[in-house]
C-alpha cells in the first residue's frame, strides 16, 4: 500500500514537472513591452539563414506566399460574415493569460507594501522644471544617432524599405524579403517628415493616474500619445484626458483580439477592429510589426483591412533600426533588462518629432509619495512581466526631467 502510493505521489510530481516546462517554454513574450505576459499558441520558426520570408511557416508546405492581403485569400470584413458563426467575445476575454496575471488580495498587498519601502528610496524629482533645450537635443541626436531616420523619418516607408531593408528588431544579421505588395501599402513618406509639435503627452497606463486630475493638462499639448490601446473609459477622462494623436498596439494584440476562422492570420475581424479604435479618433495606429514573420503579417493584414475598409486610422510602422538604436542606447546608459518596454521606446520616438515632452503615468510602484495604495493600471491591477525593468527605466527618466531633457509628471495636476 505505501508502495503504491509513493508511485503515485511521483506520478504527481512528474506531472508537474512537465507541465511547468510546457508551460515557460510555450508562453513567449513580445517586444517591445507588453504589459501583460502573453503566451504565444505556435511556436516561431528559426532559422540561421538570411533572408527572413514572410511565409506561411505552419501550413505544412515550403511555397512562399508571402503577404498576400488580397480578400479572396481570406482578408474578410466581419460585416460580411454571418454573426452567428463565432461566439463573439470582447478584447480581455481573447487573452488566455490575462487573468493569471491580476493578483490576489494577499499578493497585491504583499506588492503594495513592498513598494511602499521602494518609494521611500527613491528621491523625488527637482522641484521647478525647465526645458534645456541644449541637454533635449543632445538627447535626441543620442537616442537616433542615424542621420537617415532624424526628424520624424523614423516610419517605414516605401523607399526605406526597399534601400535599407528591414530586419527583425533584435537579430542584426537577418533580413526579411519584403513581398512588392507589402511595400504598396506603406507610405511614400513619413507622416512626421514635415510636422513637428512645440508640446506633446506621452501618457503611460500607470495607476498613479488614477485621481491625479491630469486630463485637461495631458490634452492642452499638440500631440498626444498613448499606448498598447489603453481604454478611454468616460470614468477616468479626468484623469487621463480623451486626446489621442498616436495609440500603440502590438502583433499579437491582432492575432488575439482580431484573428478568427481557419486561417486566423488572414481574417481579420475588421469590425470589432474599427470599434476599437473609434475611441481614438483619426489618431495614428503605430504597431510594432517587426519582431517575426508571423507578427509583420499580421500588421500587413491589419493595414490592408483598415485600408480597404476606409478607416479614418493611417497604420504607420516604427523602422527595427530606430528602435534597435533606441535598444542599444539604453543598455550603453546602465539599463539592464532584457529590453525596453513600450512607453520607453515611445518616449524616444516623441523626442523626434517633439520640442517639449511631457510624461503622465510613469509611475512602476503600487504605492505613491503618500502611501497611497495604487493599481499597477488605472483600468486593472494586471502585472508587469519580468521581461522589463520598469523601476530602473523611471530612474532614467528623472534623471531626463533633472536635466531638463523631459518633464516627468509624478503628483496631481492642478
Amino acid at each position: 500500500m505505501i508502495r503504491r502510493q509513493r508511485l503515485f505521489a511521483l506520478l504527481l510530481f512528474f506531472q508537474a514537472v512537465l507541465f511547468l516546462l510546457y508551460y515557460y517554454t510555450a508562453a513567449e513574450s513580445v517586444i517591445p513591452g507588453d504589459m501583460l505576459h502573453w503566451k504565444i499558441l505556435e511556436t516561431r520558426v528559426h532559422t540561421s539563414s538570411s533572408p527572413i520570408e514572410f511565409e506561411e511557416a505552419d501550413n505544412g508546405h515550403n511555397e512562399s506566399r508571402g503577404i498576400d492581403t488580397r480578400t479572396s485569400e481570406g482578408m474578410t470584413n466581419s460585416s460580411e460574415e454571418d454573426p452567428e458563426e463565432e461566439e463573439v467575445l470582447s478584447p480581455l476575454e481573447k487573452f488566455d493569460t490575462y487573468a493569471r496575471n491580476i493578483p490576489n488580495e494577499t499578493v497585491a498587498k504583499e506588492k503594495f507594501l513592498a513598494d511602499q519601502a521602494a518609494v521611500q528610496a527613491i528621491p523625488t524629482e527637482a522641484p521647478g522644471w525647465v526645458f534645456n533645450k541644449t541637454a533635449a537635443d543632445l538627447f535626441r541626436k543620442g537616442i537616433v544617432s542615424d542621420s537617415r531616420f532624424v526628424n520624424g523619418n523614423f516610419v517605414v516607408t516605401q523607399g526605406l524599405a526597399e534601400n535599407v531593408g528591414l530586419m527583425p528588431h533584435t537579430q542584426i544579421t537577418k533580413i526579411f524579403d519584403v513581398p512588392k505588395k507589402f511595400l504598396q501599402e506603406l507610405p511614400k513618406e513619413s507622416p512626421f517628415k514635415t510636422r513637428h509639435f512645440n508640446t506633446c503627452s506621452v501618457v503611460g497606463n500607470g495607476g498613479i493616474l488614477k485621481g491625479s486630475s491630469c486630463g485637461k493638462e495631458i490634452d492642452a499639448s499638440e500631440f498626444v500619445f498613448r499606448f498598447n490601446m489603453a481604454t478611454l473609459d468616460d470614468k477616468y477622462l479626468k484623469d487621463i484626458g480623451n486626446k489621442t494623436n498616436l495609440i500603440t498596439m502590438n502583433p499579437s494584440m491582432i492575432k488575439y483580439r482580431y484573428s478568427k476562422g481557419k486561417q486566423a492570420e488572414r481574417t481579420i475581424d475588421v469590425k470589432a477592429l474599427m470599434h476599437d479604435l473609434s475611441p481614438y479618433g483619426d489618431s495614428y495606429l503605430l504597431i510594432w510589426a517587426f519582431l517575426s514573420g508571423r507578427h509583420a503579417r499580421s500588421a500587413g493584414y491589419a493595414l490592408k483591412a483598415l485600408q480597404e475598409n476606409n478607416a479614418t486610422n493611417q497604420v504607420i510602422l516604427p523602422f527595427p533600426l530606430v528602435t534597435r538604436s533606441m535598444m542599444s542606447f539604453w543598455r550603453e546608459n546602465g539599463l539592464q533588462a532584457q529590453r525596453p518596454s513600450t512607453g520607453l521606446i515611445l518616449v524616444g520616438l516623441a523626442t523626434q518629432i517633439c520640442e517639449e515632452v511631457r510624461l503622465y503615468g510613469f509611475w512602476p510602484f503600487h504605492a505613491d509619495r503618500s502611501n497611497r495604495r495604487l493599481t499597477e493600471h488605472y483600468y486593472d491591477n494586471s502585472l508587469p512581466t519580468q521581461v522589463h525593468s520598469v523601476p530602473d527605466e523611471f530612474r532614467q527618466l528623472q534623471r531626463l526631467h533633472n536635466t531638463g531633457v523631459l518633464c516627468l509628471t509624478t503628483h496631481a495636476c492642478q
